[in-house]
């Protein structure tokens, strides 16, 4: 096989195992008013996760518009399995939620929307532990509404 050929291959297989996993878990209904605390006992069950220096957040200090805030999560903690993204003051506070595979960098980037002002906080599962980094962003114009 050639040289070529092998990288494509190897593409192809790092980007099927990205793919949402489809039947994976019972769709939840989703509350709209659902306060942050109450989000991440659902998302990661009654886990306090330790504040980490080692877990990157990049978001603007002011977002022009809520309906487009970007935002990029990386870490260097060993074994990351699964990313969450939380906005406090969201109607649903779960703004995003990655599971990693094991060959995948711990590294996210996406825009989010958030109805006004508040903290957006990023939880990393690692090794069985959660750990988290939380950054206060100012929006002007709000997006969920």
């Amino acid at each position: 096989m050639s040289q070529t050929r092998r990288n494509f291959l190897y593409s192809l297989l790092i980007s099927l195992l990205a793919l949402p996993r489809i039947g994976r878990s019972k769709p939840q209904a989703r509350n709209f008013d659902t306060p942050l605390a109450q989000a991440m006992e659902r998302e990661i069950g009654r886990h306090e996760p330790l504040e980490s220096e080692k877990i990157k957040l990049e978001a603007p200090d002011i977002a022009e518009d809520g309906a487009l805030v970007p935002i990029t999560v990386e870490s260097n903690l060993a074994d990351v399995e699964a990313i969450w993204i939380f906005v406090e003051k969201n109607p649903n506070p779960l703004a995003a939620r990655f599971e990693l595979e094991s060959l995948m960098d711990p590294y996210v980037s996406l825009r989010i929307k958030m109805n006004e002002s508040a903290e957006v906080i990023a939880v990393i599962q690692s090794a069985g532990e959660y750990y988290s980094t939380r950054k206060k962003v100012r929006v002007v114009i709000g997006g969920c509404g």
